[in-house]
């Protein structure tokens, strides 16, 4: 069903054109991957209390979960299913260790001198499409943009300033 209608609201698109034996394989394939590499990790914490640290560090301004917050940055909903205990730690802590191609950042400034920060949805050779801080969506034609810079680091801050409870209760 994923395959075949996608997930709105991600980047995960809809592939209408596989046969049912197509279908089945692929998934038969996924299954195979999960194999042996399901971990059932214990992380100490106090989930409430995490709750509060990323209410309070302004988390939802970016991402979502449980259908609130943002859409700017990486949905968190299956986050903790997705991925180990330390690369959590680490995206927290230092975000710009590894930023997913979907959330790469990109400043524009037009011709006007209009500046624009934002994450790069899709980009062809004339046109550039940015979501700004504010969710929207912003296409530029390229012939009217003075500069395009690809950002090498996260527009994510760093939160390394969090005690080492906070973080383990937000993760």
């Amino acid at each position: 069903r994923v395959i075949q209608i996608g997930v709105p609201g991600t980047t995960m698109p809809a592939f209408s054109d596989f046969t049912p034996d197509e279908l089945g394989h692929i998934v038969e394939y996924l299954h195979s991957l999960q194999k042996g590499t399901v971990r059932r990790e214990h992380v100490p914490g106090d989930a409430a209390l995490g709750k509060r640290v990323y209410e309070s560090k302004g988390c939802a301004g970016c991402h979502r979960v449980g259908g609130q917050g943002s859409v700017f940055g990486p949905d968190l909903n299956r986050i903790g299913a997705a991925r180990p205990v330390e690369y959590l730690r680490e995206s927290v802590v230092h975000p710009s260790a590894d930023i997913p191609e979907a959330f790469q950042g990109v400043t524009v400034i037009t011709k006007a001198g209009q500046k624009i920060q934002g994450i790069r949805i899709n980009e062809d050779t004339f046109s550039l499409q940015v979501r700004d801080m504010a969710q929207k969506t912003q296409m530029f034609s390229k012939e009217d943009l003075r500069s395009v810079t690809y950002e090498r680091k996260s527009l994510m801050p760093a939160y390394n300033s969090l005690s080492e409870s906070e973080l383990q209760n937000l993760v």
